[in-house]
């Protein structure tokens, strides 16, 4: 990992558990005992900084979930793989992370959303249609079934409702997980899926 990388790597976590309106250059410079001039020769403005995070975290989400969907597993471990993944992802995930951008980057938010819309259509719609085929996902059409988890997800996974529920982000992502299972599967996708453990570490 070059140095670059190491400082894209130390921001988004930084960034992920304290927020990054407050996060100062100064700051991230101290963690990682280097210079801030040293942050400044790659990254101009913490602004800068943080479009790159973003950039590199949505590169590594979709990548990660190209390869659940794409794996040879059975249709159910794949959407519990997709749960645990997001769970985990989500222990990460700072409420303050979430809020920042909501009201000091809306347009960067924007970007995320739409990133976050087309990732849903994708692997998502790709798991309805396998599971439609093996009969553990109920017979509904597709846009309605994506229209409900893109409204699940955005309705959850926003400032304004993390801040009045006082759930965490991990807590409020599992309850929509929950869910949205006991509303898509089948019977028998049920059965199937309460047999799979969850996958934190």
């Amino acid at each position: 990992m070059n140095e670059e990388e190491k400082i894209i790597a130390h921001s988004t976590n930084e960034f992920l558990a304290h927020g990054f309106y407050k996060t100062t250059m100064d700051q991230l410079a101290s963690a990682m005992k280097i210079s801030k001039k040293t942050i400044y020769k790659f990254f101009p403005s913490k602004i800068l900084l943080l479009e790159k995070v973003v950039e590199v975290f949505e590169y590594k989400i979709k990548n990660d979930l190209e390869k659940i969907v794409e794996s040879d597993e059975c249709l159910i471990v794949k959407l519990k793989n997709l749960g645990s993944y997001f769970a985990k992802f989500s222990l990460k995930v700072n409420g303050k992370f979430i809020s920042d951008f909501f009201n000091h980057q809306p347009e960067l938010w924007k970007k995320i959303d739409a990133f976050r819309t087309d990732v849903i259509e994708k692997v998502w719609g790709s798991l309805i249609t396998e599971g439609k085929k093996e009969g553990l996902i109920v017979d509904v059409s597709n846009p309605v079934i994506l229209i409900v988890v893109q409204s699940a997800i955005k309705g959850i996974i926003n400032p304004r409702f993390l801040n009045k529920s006082n759930l965490s982000t991990n807590e409020a992502f599992e309850q929509i997980f929950t869910i949205l299972m006991n509303g898509i599967l089948t019977e028998k996708g049920k059965i199937k899926f309460e047999k799979q453990e969850w996958n934190k570490k």
